[in-house]
């Protein structure tokens, strides 16, 4: 109402200055041009007080692209709830596109499974979150289009579609091994699911910047959903995962899902110790090897549910596939592959091949190289650690991440080449 009021007063002194001679006049008198220069500000002002200016359609959100524009970037900022409003308005149409196609025609309608099985799924996998992810859900649900039920169905999508085997693997440089010294990684997702190459236009970017917490958090991951795969902070800590049950095969599913803690750690991790800390003192429900890169170093945490956790540092070049190797593991059940590869996913070749090409572009790795290192396949010469096509595991994405600039370099495979992100734009200062 007041707003109102100021623009029939700011609309009433406009017509009180309008002349007939006005524009006539302020050709050659100087005060006539003053006055018809406070007409246009009137005017403008009585538009944005009117609400003509557009307003905010993304309640603070921001939209942007990868570099040649073929994923999203999503921006978020404030609370979990208004930053979960804010990813359904600006995804809306995507988040609708998606669910008919994942839900209703892949899994209801090609796989079937019925639609009530699929909300029991996504109702117990909305309550096992955190309060923030809970928050965050319940916002988007206000705003996309779908709604609760249809919001928490599609935040499980991605674990229905992909539940097999999973592969895996990373290398980091840093020291004598990159051009300035500083971390550089890369890092493959590999899965025995080619039933995710149909929703890869689906892959994005989500960059919250929460109130009340020490860092934002980039998450790279496909749409809808909080699953944690690969993530990066504000403060350039970067983790993600390689499965470990090759060499550990006990589970503590009573235990809060290890994804969801793993993703809520980086809001409030800020230092390398503080992240080492966090992996001493919490227990995974099934075994995991995490790849955690900092702006000068990397630490490979292999992380057991039931036999504690073991740190492998090294001087300059660290890799990391899908089993554990650190020689201070001797009690059963961990199992050490040595060179054996027999029904392993070839996790010792992976891992073998990328600390082989690590050593040969000593002193000259880059982000660049970095990439040129992971478009190798396990059948290549010199070989490398990607998957070929053809066979039964996927490598379903790469990613090369700079933790000292904040950058990353993403690659859904046969779908896009490598897409340069800037996160530091997005993050807010905290």
């Amino acid at each position: 109402m007041k707003i109102f009021l100021l623009w029939i007063t700011i609309r009433s002194r406009i017509i009180a200055l309008i002349h007939p001679n006005l524009f006539h006049t302020a050709i050659g008198h100087r005060p006539a041009i003053k006055y018809f220069l406070l007409l246009i500000l009137l005017l403008a002002l009585g538009i944005a007080a009117c609400g003509g200016g557009g307003g905010d359609p993304y309640e603070g959100g921001r939209y942007s692209t990868s570099s040649s524009g073929t994923f999203d970037v999503v921006v978020l900022k404030g609370t979990f709830r208004q930053m979960g409003r804010q990813y359904g308005l600006i995804l809306k149409d995507q988040l609708q596109e998606f669910y008919k196609e994942a839900a209703e025609d892949f899994l209801i309608g090609l796989k079937g499974i019925s639609y009530a099985d699929l909300l029991v799924n996504g109702q117990a996998n909305y309550n096992a979150y955190p309060q923030i992810f809970k928050d965050f859900l319940d916002g988007s649900a206000e705003t996309n289009g779908l709604g609760q039920d249809k919001t928490y169905i599609m935040s499980s999508i991605f674990i229905l579609i992909y539940m097999t085997g999973s592969g895996c693997s990373s290398l980091s440089a840093w020291g004598d091994y990159t051009s300035d010294r500083a971390t550089v990684v890369g890092r493959n997702l590999d899965l025995a699911a080619a039933n995710l190459r149909r929703f890869s236009k689906y892959f994005h970017v989500v960059v919250w910047n929460p109130t009340g917490y020490t860092a934002s958090v980039a998450n790279i991951d496909f749409m809808g959903s909080i699953f944690y795969q690969t993530a990066i902070n504000s403060k350039g800590i970067f983790l993600e995962l390689q499965n470990g049950q090759m060499s550990d095969t006990s589970e503590v599913w009573t235990r809060e899902n290890t994804n969801d803690l793993l993703l809520e750690s980086l809001f409030y991790n800020v230092t390398s110790a503080d992240v080492d800390n966090w992996f001493q003192t919490t227990m995974p429900q099934a075994a995991l090897i995490m790849n955690a890169s900092f702006q000068d170093h990397t630490t490979i945490y292999e992380w057991s549910p039931t036999w504690s956790v073991r740190a492998r540092n090294a001087n300059g070049l660290i890799s990391a596939s899908n089993d554990f190797i650190d020689p201070s593991w001797t009690d059963p059940p961990i199992h050490l592959y040595a060179t054996d590869n027999a029904d392993t996913a070839d996790t010792v070749a992976r891992r073998t091949n990328l600390l082989a090409l690590g050593e040969l572009n000593k002193g000259n790795i880059t982000p660049q190289k970095m990439m040129e290192i992971f478009d190798k396949t396990l059948t290549d010469s010199p070989a490398g650690a990607t998957f070929p096509e053809g066979g039964e595991f996927k490598t379903i994405y790469s990613i090369v991440v700079q933790p000292s600039t904040l950058k990353i370099w993403l690659k859904v495979r046969e779908y896009s080449g490598w897409e340069e992100i800037s996160l530091a734009p997005y993050f807010s200062s905290n």
